[in-house]
């Protein structure tokens, strides 16, 4: 056995343990104890069973050159065996076996009772300067054993050690099997959740930031990033999060000078445990990456960076490469939705400027009432997703009016009691349209009472408050406030000042208190500046329409 050979902190953590669960019971056993590695270095502080045995060890070191002579050959044979000191004591040794391979050994040795009979006990007293007298006593009064005795212990210390090594080799497999479903858990959970939030309204930042900051903890790593390729018109979009001293430029670099070829020849994930040794940033230890991509096209790219404990593995693959898979998928859906949507509202938006550009001077209508609604639905605290259903209804207010003959529409000046009463008819009508379908019955319930008074004198039906929705209140200001501030035939519109006095005096008749005091607290040279942009997109694609014709 080597005695300058180090051994492994596992190993060592290991032989502790075997000496610490089995020292008390040996000492109890009146057996002195040490325990050795495989290369006869002490794993551990050795015991003496008596003061007979403490004051022996401490006059020299011939126990301790006795004891690892012994675990020296008793690993040799991978065998326990029975051994005598110069002094006349039983030496014990039982290897430690871990998987099978000699780890150590544990020795174990006594004073036997007929120790002081022979004339070796004198001689050893006298070179080790002992007074024999008063270590008589002393092995009087603490020896336990006979000789004889010697291989009945040495089977019960074979058989405590093979006990404990296969308590150990339980303790290790409930351990490892404990921090398996632990981290099968967390990835389970952080599947889970990922796909949980896999919401085609959430924006793709968002979710790919809570999916990198969940990453940091359950794949024990320094930074996380995403990287979007651009799709229609948006550019390339990154998201950190960690300790990475990298800005989002230099991250993008790295994913396009070092990872992308490696997608490009077969879309496989990426392991790369030297980054910094082999030219890369030296902000960058490691890192593992795995493609976002459909069957159709690469959407982007998963990255972790600089794992905590180790290098990354299989295991850490696996799961980036589940999470991806995820992503994918999200991004997928998110950019057909928002195709979905911008062709929807596209159409939306063409339909409701041919209904406006009937009369040049309502052009733009729809869409500024669209504008404003969304506006003071926020103002009112609505969520994104409802402020833009209210923006919906502002656009669609007018469908109705498709069914109003555009001699009425169009017709300079005042309106007769029958026009205006056919005029009167467009809420119904709009509703009617929107109300067969499904996705859009609460936008064509507020587009039905966006002409209601909270007071009952409004139309098509005469309702009041409280049975008037919100949202239809807030359409309808939206209205009346673009009615009240656009030039018409008749007049000229009024001025910012002038119509926020009107929408004062009419609040709780017209208006509802509540929706008037959010649309008179608001920013208004903000809106004004947002209205002003709609009306020349209007008049723009109104131009460009005539120039057609």
């Amino acid at each position: 056995m080597a005695t300058t050979a180090v051994h492994s902190a596992g190993t060592r953590t290991y032989l502790e343990r075997i000496l610490t669960q089995l020292r008390l019971p040996l000492r109890e056993l009146g057996l002195s104890v040490s325990l050795w590695d495989a290369h006869g270095r002490l794993a551990g502080r050795a015991v003496t069973c008596s003061e007979f045995c403490h004051t022996v060890s401490l006059s020299g070191d011939h126990c301790a050159a006795c004891q690892l002579a012994a675990a020296a050959q008793a690993a040799s044979q991978g065998k326990p065996l029975e051994a005598r000191s110069p002094l006349g004591c039983v030496v014990l040794a039982a290897p430690v076996r871990r998987r099978r391979r000699v780890e150590g050994v544990l020795v174990a040795c006594f004073a036997p009772r007929c120790l002081a009979e022979g004339g070796d006990f004198a001689r050893l007293c006298g070179g080790l300067k002992l007074d024999r007298q008063a270590m008589l006593k002393l092995a009087e009064s603490t020896c336990r054993h006979d000789a004889g005795y010697a291989q009945d212990l040495l089977t019960m210390l074979a058989l405590l050690v093979d006990r404990e090594q296969s308590l150990q080799v339980a303790r290790d497999e409930l351990a490892n099997l404990s921090a398996n479903l632990s981290s099968t858990y967390e990835e389970l959970t952080l599947l889970y959740g990922t796909s949980g939030r896999m919401k085609v309204t959430r924006s793709p930042r968002e979710f790919l930031q809570n999916v990198c900051d969940e990453l940091l903890e359950v794949m024990d790593v320094a930074a996380a990033a995403a990287l979007v390729y651009p799709h229609l018109d948006a550019s390339v979009e990154i998201v950190q999060a960690g300790q990475l001293d990298l800005t989002a430029d230099q991250v993008a670099w790295l994913a396009d000078a070092r990872i992308a070829p490696h997608f490009v020849r077969g879309h496989r994930p990426v392991v790369e445990n030297e980054v910094a040794g082999q030219g890369g940033p030296q902000a960058v230890r490691n890192l593992a990456a795995v493609p976002l991509a459909t069957e159709e096209r690469p959407l982007g790219m998963l990255i972790a960076f600089n794992k905590h404990a180790d290098e990354f593995d299989s295991v850490d693959l696996k799961l980036l490469s589940s999470i991806g898979n995820l992503a994918a998928v999200f991004l997928e859906n998110n950019f057909l939705y928002a195709d979905l949507r911008d062709l929807l509202m596209g159409m939306l938006h063409s339909l409701t400027s041919a209904i406006d550009a009937k009369d040049p001077y309502t052009c733009g209508h729809s869409q500024r009432v669209a504008l404003i609604s969304k506006r003071l639905g926020e103002a009112m605290g609505f969520t994104a997703q409802r402020a833009q259903r209210v923006y919906l209804a502002g656009l669609l207010h007018d469908v109705g009016k498709i069914g109003v003959s555009e001699a009425v529409l169009c017709k300079p000046g005042r309106l007769t009691d029958d026009e205006y009463e056919s005029v009167k008819k467009h809420p119904e009508i709009g509703a009617r349209i929107l109300g067969s379908i499904r996705q859009l019955e609460d936008v064509a319930t507020w587009i039905l009472t966006h002409h209601e008074w909270p007071d009952g004198r409004g139309y098509p039906r005469g309702l009041a408050a409280p049975d008037l929705p919100v949202e239809g209140q807030i359409v309808g200001l939206a209205d009346g406030f673009d009615a009240m501030t656009s030039d018409r035939t008749y007049r000229k519109g009024m001025d910012l000042q002038e119509a926020a006095a009107e929408i004062r005096r009419c609040a709780g008749t017209q208006f509802g208190e509540e929706v008037a005091g959010a649309f008179l607290a608001m920013d208004w040279e903000q809106l004004n500046r947002e209205m002003a942009q709609c009306s020349h997109d209007a008049m723009t694609l109104h131009a460009v329409r005539e120039h057609k014709r």
